[in-house]
């Protein structure tokens, strides 16, 4: 059963933040550092609570940065409140690819964008720090209706574990795809469907084999 409060450590955190914004698997991080695939799933789940510094090594050195970055609490800040709270925050913003029913993080040209937000909305919304969240604009039909094509979605890049049911950004078939995700604890599996009955589910899949961007926590739609 996914632990939620043993997962939350600030090194679980920024591996996760890393591995998202590099858009790394753990197969694929795993490779790059040399190391079993088994020991960085066990990191990155923080179900190995106490890796050894050559094994920190290796993971920071894979991600390009230091062992000092995984493991100090240093993270960007969280939207402020009070007399800052009428400031504007800046959140990367990436549009999607034209491949329907999928949602991009790169934007047609290679180049992201941002979206300003007013700090105290953003307070209400979500604490996770502004350089953990990001915005797609979500293309095609697939989760209608609740979320349509165009619409924009508020990510967070710190929820690719999934302990509760919601609507998550994944990486499926070479593509990042919006999809809701059901959890099925005791079979440790995941339903992976669309809101959009005139697709089919996606085959289900075990906790494991997930390889989640973020949840999505905002959805953003025209009137």
């Amino acid at each position: 059963m996914h632990d939620s409060a043993m997962n939350d450590t600030h090194l679980v955190r920024e591996l996760q933040r890393r591995m998202a914004l590099a858009r790394l698997s753990q197969k694929r991080l795993a490779l790059m550092a040399g190391l079993n695939e088994t020991a960085v799933r066990d990191i990155v789940t923080g179900r190995s609570q106490h890796p050894r510094h050559d094994t920190l090594q290796k993971l920071a050195n894979a991600l390009e940065c230091t062992v000092v970055d995984l493991i100090d609490e240093r993270s960007g800040p969280s939207a402020p409140t009070g007399d800052e709270a009428a400031a504007f925050l800046i959140i990367s913003r990436f549009d999607p690819e034209a491949d329907k029913g999928t949602a991009s993080m790169s934007s047609p040209g290679g180049k992201p964008s941002e979206m300003a937000f007013q700090a105290s909305w953003l307070a209400r919304i979500t604490t996770t720090p502004v350089n953990q969240l990001a915005m797609i604009t979500m293309d095609g039909d697939a989760m209608e209706p609740t979320i349509h094509a165009g619409d924009s979605l508020l990510v967070d890049l710190t929820q690719w574990s999934p302990g509760s049911d919601g609507i998550y950004v994944m990486r499926h078939n070479g593509g990042i795809v919006v999809k809701r995700l059901s959890v099925d604890p005791l079979r440790q599996g995941v339903v992976i469907a669309s809101d959009n009955p005139a697709y089919p589910d996606v085959e289900p899949v075990t906790l494991p084999k997930l390889d989640l961007v973020g949840r999505v926590i905002w959805v953003g739609q025209r009137v």
